[in-house]
C-alpha cells in the first residue's frame, strides 16, 4: 500500500495505475475526511475517489500529481 499524505482534515491517498504492464501510468487519488459528531465518540468518515484523466510515464509522476491535484481540491472548498 502507498503511503497516505494528511492535509487539513483529509487523508489522501495516491493510487495511481496502469492499466497494462507496459503502459503509461494514470494518475488516481482517494480522500477521506473525518468529521466529528456532536460527542467526541461519534465520527463518520467521507470518503471518495477520483481518476484523473492524465497519463505519466512513471508512476511517481503520476502519484504526485494526482496529490497536487487533490490538494487543489481541498483549497477550493
Amino acid at each position: 500500500m502507498k503511503p497516505s499524505v494528511t492535509y487539513r482534515d483529509y487523508l489522501i491517498q495516491s493510487e495511481s495505475f496502469q492499466r497494462r504492464k507496459d503502459g503509461p501510468w494514470v494518475a488516481q487519488y482517494a480522500w477521506k475526511r473525518f468529521e466529528a459528531g456532536g460527542k467526541a465518540e461519534v465520527s463518520t468518515f467521507s470518503t471518495d475517489q477520483y481518476q484523473l484523466h492524465v497519463a505519466f510515464t512513471t508512476e511517481i509522476e503520476a502519484d504526485e500529481y494526482a496529490l497536487s491535484r487533490a490538494k487543489e481540491w481541498i483549497d477550493s472548498r
